[in-house]
């Protein structure tokens, strides 16, 4: 432990980030329980301890954010300060989270962050966790990066101990079924026929008969590419729905604009004939608008006027 440590005292370390949260059951408090799910507090407290630096708290990751991403227009660290990144991490990574961040914002942070060395394992785990938590295959459509589910992903409670203990070994890392080492499996080398013994030919064996051709109902990887597939058409028909909504509620609002400048415009006009012909009765003032719009929308000559008197 450093000097500097040492001088901020065990409580001071208790309320930083990381030692706020030893487990995913601290997320809740005796005033307040934590609006995130279970999976979500598994997937924010991964983060909190990938991005914490050795004192529990994420000003390294502040500071690497702000290097990388200050100066870039439109990016959301754009001319931000570390303190003013201190309140919106802690909006998404912490004990006070709300939600969890987005993918592509999870993405830049670890790339950032995170020790190249172990960049690769934290980005897989948590795209494990981030589809978990949102019911998805992969974290986004499309995405082909690392994917590593982590041992400890389907307990009831998580600690800061077990995502610790889940990077000791990378090459014992399940793969995404969760049943086995995400490794590739070795490929046996050519067979080198060994030299025959002195003595009868051995007798020919005959040949295994090949097995039936598996049916694709049968075969998991066939059954996961129609599922994918169904799942990115009820995406794309979802993503029209919200479009074609969108344009209804447009055309509504200016069809109900329109409808309000008519009603301004005929009280107007209404007005206007009253004053010009006083003694004028409600039903002639509406006939003579009737009949001056005619002659604006169609082409048809307007009807005899009644008489003012």
């Amino acid at each position: 432990m450093s000097r500097h440590e040492a001088r901020r005292g065990p409580r001071i370390r208790g309320r930083t980030a990381l030692g706020q949260v030893p487990s995913t059951d601290a997320f809740d408090t005796p005033a307040k329980k934590s609006p995130l799910t279970l999976d979500e507090r598994k997937l924010v407290l991964f983060l909190l301890v990938a991005l914490a630096d050795e004192r529990g708290t994420l000003a390294r990751t502040r500071r690497r954010l702000v290097e990388a991403f200050g100066d870039r227009d439109r990016h959301w660290c754009a001319g931000k300060s570390e303190d003013a990144l201190l309140h919106l991490l802690a909006k998404s990574i912490g004990r006070s989270a709300a939600t969890p961040p987005p993918w592509e914002r999870i993405a830049e942070i670890v790339g950032v962050a995170v020790p190249p060395a172990r960049r690769d394992l934290v980005l897989g785990q948590a795209a494990a966790l981030f589809a978990r938590s949102v019911g998805w295959e992969r974290p986004v459509p499309g995405y082909d990066g690392p994917f590593s589910v982590p041992s400890w992903i389907g307990e009831p409670v998580v600690t800061v101990e077990m995502i610790v203990d889940g990077w000791a070994d990378p090459a014992a890392a399940p793969g995404p079924d969760g049943r086995g080492p995400a490794t590739q499996p070795l490929v046996p080398g050519p067979r080198v026929p060994s030299v025959p013994a002195e003595g009868p030919a051995p007798r020919p064996v005959a040949p295994r008969p090949l097995r039936a051709a598996v049916h694709p109902i049968d075969d998991p990887a066939a059954l996961r590419k129609v599922m994918l597939a169904v799942a990115g058409a009820a995406r794309r028909l979802d993503e029209r729905a919200e479009t074609l909504r969108e344009s209804l509620n447009a055309h509504q609002l200016a069809n109900w604009k329109l409808r309000s400048e008519n009603q301004r415009q005929r009280s107007l006009l209404e007005q206007l004939l009253r004053e010009k012909y006083p003694g004028a009765a409600t039903d002639t003032i509406r006939q003579l608008i009737a009949e001056q719009l005619r002659t604006v929308i169609t082409a048809d000559p307007p009807e005899s006027r009644p008489s003012l008197g």
